[in-house]
């Protein structure tokens, strides 16, 4: 007996699709079962010992050989398609690990009854043979078989279960040494079902799948379908069709059809064959049954007769919004047509079928305004394709009643006005749609009724005519239904401008039966008034300048809220503004001496102006042309400062008066020479003033350095140089510091550095060569130096040194006609008043070989001369050695051969008033030629 005890492993694969529906499970073990060679005629079945496998010696000094079969149910999988499966073991035991031995793991036939150590199951298919011995790393060890293809065979056959057996090899199985026990192997799989189609069909229109014998028509759009069905859940299978002539399957064509299929290609008449097949993310299934469909391209040829006699064709009103009409749609005999399609100018359409194949159908149709309407109505074949459409055009009488609705709220009465338009009117009809009418008599076209709202939301109400107990008209309202309460106020609207101060109050009414109380938030204050004997409550109020909101909720007995009721108002302040945005800086920059910046406005109708006084001083009256104005005050003393402000209205009265009191920076002022600011690489000076008595010195820091200290004189003041050596900005902190060591606050300014260099732009650049000797070009000279700099010095490559008065403009325009080909450089600098230069820059651009041209009487871009007129045109430059000159002018084509100094001229007369481009190119005496000069000519009208 094996003193061995088995251990049973379960696992399940990964997929790597943990989202896709299919299944990994562990097959069930249905039996095992061992054969011992000492024990020929017997099998033992199911035993609790860890499977043997080889020659194992017992207590008794016994040899044993053994094979174990393991026999897995498949039912489970029927119908499905393996994808990945592992069967897997441990060893338990091995007698001698130093041992070679190699382990078989067959397929055989099932264990049955008669199954001995004398009458084995027969070993069908070799699986694996594992070699183990003195080179293995791991003793026992693991050992495992891809099973896919063996178990998709399986199921190909149809088996129900499979039995695998784990043996040593012949040569090697009566070897002590070699044997061993194992774990009870697993037999993990991961298996999908492929999905199958039903119900191949065609659709829009639904078409059977059709036969050989009788097949479906089909036009050439034809939208495909079939029903997927799929075992597996949280699957989506897609459908593939497939499409071939009859008489040619070698054109079969596949494709899907989420859209109406192109069958264009096929010829009217044609029979074709079809077939689908339904496909998840693992597995396609089986194709269905093949359909057939034949072309038909064909739409019928005549549009359908439409007919109304409530509604009849042309402009005589008929029937009435809301009330139903039939319209006779006929084929008039063509029986190509099964139905008929329509639609109307409001978007609505359908579909309906004709009672037989070139007959008639009725349409039912209920139009939903008076005024008119349009019906347009096509033909149908059995294929789907659409004949000529036809357009009914018709009127509707105006007949439905128009109608108010006074909102009570809910389960309050609501008060609905209804007017008719048309006097034959004797009643009206309303109802909650899906309620009870109630119907009221006309008097005079005119009627009035309640009805009681029970929800809040969208509610249709439904509103007829009626001419006795004939209906006439009919039309349906959408009210949004609330029970958030009314708020209303005489004083403070939307509409009116109170101005703070004015008293008044506001009235809260019902919009739901037993009310007890409100609830209302003003300017974000919850309070709550009781409701009085008419469940209504009124709120008195004080106004307070600006916006408000008030938000209002109901409350009834039994403690239930309402919606909200949000209700805006704007009360006007009577006393001016006064905002400074010089004060509002993150780092302060006012202070005593520097003018303060005030924004003055009034909300006040009808303001004229302003007056004001600062700092105890007198009154000053500023105009304005609105209720706005900007002044500037400066301070001359640290401490408050007070600014007072009234508006001035049109009737000679004042506002209110503003105060606004402030305490200038008490930091030291800084100003700069120059004043501007400086430039880089030139000295510049700060001066620091102290705004507060006996300071004998000032710490301060420029350009975050070291901080340093500097005497102040009797004056307060102190003077330092500096040069910033970069354009930009730099900062600069100053603190006064007084006799006794107190320090002031710290003021932190940063001041702009001007680049001194001179910039320079033209046309002419490094990049792209343009123009040529000769050919003059306009470069423009700017520079932030100002108004230091006076003038520009500028040279032309090698040649002699211009200057140029700086202009008032940004730009100082300068005209340089280039002496070579190639790079040219120009050089420019900026001189001061006192004979300071600013850096050289140097500007590269490259000059092409294009010719100069020049006329007097036609200047370049230029209306000139005239009808008539001739015009001389010089050519000139370009490059040297220059023989002619070929130019296109008009139309025409001309060369003209040009003097020792490389110089020619054209004559030419328009004749009529026209622009035009002359252009021209030099050629060389070695054959070749310049770059092209465009030259546009305007020619001014006679």
């Amino acid at each position: 007996m094996l003193a061995m005890t088995v251990g049973v492993a379960t696992a399940v694969l990964a997929t790597g699709q943990p989202a896709l529906a299919a299944t990994s499970a562990n097959l069930p073990l249905s039996s095992w079962a061992y054969l011992d060679s000492q024990s020929p005629t017997k099998k033992f079945v199911n035993p609790a010992v860890a499977p043997p496998v080889g020659t194992l010696v017992d207590s008794a000094n016994k040899a044993h050989t053994y094979r174990s079969y393991f026999t897995y149910d498949l039912t489970q999988l029927k119908g499905a398609v393996v994808h990945n499966s592992y069967l897997y073991t441990y060893e338990d035991t091995v007698t001698d690990c130093s041992a070679a031995a190699t382990i078989e793991v067959w397929r055989t036939a099932a264990v049955k009854s008669g199954t001995t150590w004398r009458n084995p199951p027969t070993e069908l298919e070799k699986l694996v043979s594992a070699d183990r011995g003195p080179d293995s790393i791991y003793c026992p060890g693991y050992l495992g078989i891809d099973m896919v293809s063996t178990l998709n065979a399986a199921l190909s056959r149809h088996d129900k279960s499979i039995t695998i057996e784990y043996r040593i090899t012949a040569a090697q199985e009566a070897d002590p040494r070699a044997g061993r026990t194992f774990q009870q192997p697993t037999l993990a799989s991961t298996s999908n079902y492929p999905p199958t189609v039903t119900d191949p069909r065609l659709e829009s229109p639904a078409r059977p799948c059709g036969t050989v014998t009788k097949p479906s028509p089909a036009a050439a759009p034809t939208l495909f379908g079939a029903t997927a069905n799929d075992p597996d859940e949280d699957d989506y299978p897609s459908i593939l069709y497939a499409i071939w002539p009859v008489d040619h399957p070698d054109q079969r064509r596949e494709f899907y059809s989420s859209y109406a299929t192109d069958l264009s290609q096929y010829a009217d008449g044609e029979l074709l064959a079809w077939q689908a097949r339904a496909s998840d993310y693992y597995d396609a299934g089986p194709w269905s049954k093949v359909c057939y469909i034949v072309m038909d391209k064909t739409a019928p040829a005549s549009p359908p007769a439409v007919s109304s006699k409530l509604y009849p064709e042309g402009g005589t009103p008929g029937g009435g919004s809301g009330i139903k009409g039939k319209f006779r749609l006929d084929a008039d005999g063509d029986r190509d047509v099964v139905a008929f399609a329509w639609r109307d100018s409001m978007g609505d359409s359908g579909q309906i079928k004709a009672r037989r194949p070139g007959g008639s159908a009725i349409l039912e149709y209920t139009p939903k305004r008076d005024w008119f309407e349009e019906l347009y109505v096509n033909s149908i074949d059995a294929a789907g394709n659409h004949g000529p459409e036809r357009t009914y055009r018709f009127w509707i009488a105006d007949t439905a009643p128009s109608a108010q609705i006074e909102l009570g709220g809910v389960g309050l009465p609501s008060t609905i006005t209804l007017s008719a338009p048309k006097p034959e009117t004797t009643a009206f009809g309303y109802q909650i749609k899906g309620g009870s009418e109630t119907r009221v008599p006309a008097v005079d076209g005119k009627a009035t009724g309640q009805l009681t709202f029970t929800e809040v939301g969208e509610v249709e109400v439904v509103v007829s005519s009626y001419a006795k107990n004939k209906l006439i008209g009919q039309d349906t309202l959408r009210i949004m239904v609330t029970d958030a309460p009314g708020v209303e106020s005489a004083e403070f609207n939307f509409d009116s401008e109170p101005i703070a101060g004015r008293t008044g109050s506001f009235t809260f009414t019902p919009r739901n039966a037993d009310v007890v109380s409100y609830e209302y938030s003003l300017d974000d204050t919850l309070q709550t008034v009781p409701a009085g004997a008419d469940d209504t409550a009124v709120v008195p109020w004080t106004a307070t300048a600006g916006w408000h909101t008030m938000v209002v909720r109901s409350v009834t007995a039994d403690g239930s809220k309402s919606m909200d009721t949000y209700y805006q108002f704007n009360v006007l302040d009577p006393v001016p503004s006064a905002y400074s945005p010089t004060l509002e800086h993150l780092t302060r920059i006012d202070g005593v001496g520097l003018p303060v910046e005030f924004y003055l406005s009034s909300q006040l109708p009808n303001v004229t102006g302003f007056v004001y006084r600062f700092d105890g001083g007198p009154e000053t009256v500023v105009d304005s042309y609105g209720a706005s104005v900007t002044i500037n005050v400066t301070p001359v003393h640290t401490g408050d400062n007070t600014l007072l402000v009234r508006a001035l209205l049109a009737d000679g009265t004042r506002s209110p008066e503003k105060s606004f009191t402030w305490q200038p920076f008490e930091a030291p002022v800084i100003s700069t020479d120059p004043a501007n600011g400086g430039a880089a690489a030139q000295p510049m000076t700060l001066t620091f003033r102290s705004v507060l008595p006996d300071t004998k010195e000032f710490r301060y820091s420029l350009d975050f350095g070291e901080y340093q200290v500097i005497a102040a004189g009797p004056d307060g003041t102190a003077t330092v140089s500096f040069t910033p050596q970069w354009d930009g900005w730099f900062s600069a902190r100053v603190t006064g510091v007084a006799q006794d060591g107190t320090m002031s606050p710290e003021r932190e300014m940063t001041v702009p550095v001007r680049d001194t260099r001179v910039s320079v732009w033209s046309q002419y650049n490094e990049w792209s060569p343009r123009g040529g000797i000769g050919v003059p070009g306009e470069f423009a000279l700017s520079t932030s130096w100002t108004p230091e700099v006076v003038e520009y010095r500028y040279r032309l490559n090698d040649g002699p040194e211009l200057s140029t008065p700086r202009a008032d403009s940004w730009n100082t325009l300068v005209t340089l006609v280039p002496d070579r080909n190639g790079l040219n450089t120009l050089t420019v600098q900026g001189r001061t008043s006192d004979g300071r230069l600013s850096p050289v820059t140097e500007y590269p651009f490259q000059v092409g070989t294009a010719p100069h041209v020049f006329s007097e009487t036609y200047p370049r871009d230029t209306p000139g001369g005239g009808v008539g007129v001739e015009g001389r045109f010089e050519f000139s430059g370009g490059t040297a050695g220059i023989t002619s000159f070929e130019y296109t002018i008009a139309g025409t084509a001309g060369t003209v051969a040009a003097d020792a100094q490389g110089r020619a001229s054209i004559t030419w007369t328009p004749t009529e008033a026209t622009s035009l481009y002359l252009v021209v190119k030099g050629r060389k005496a070695d054959g070749g030629t310049t770059d092209e000069a465009g030259y546009y000519i305007s020619v001014n009208p006679s």
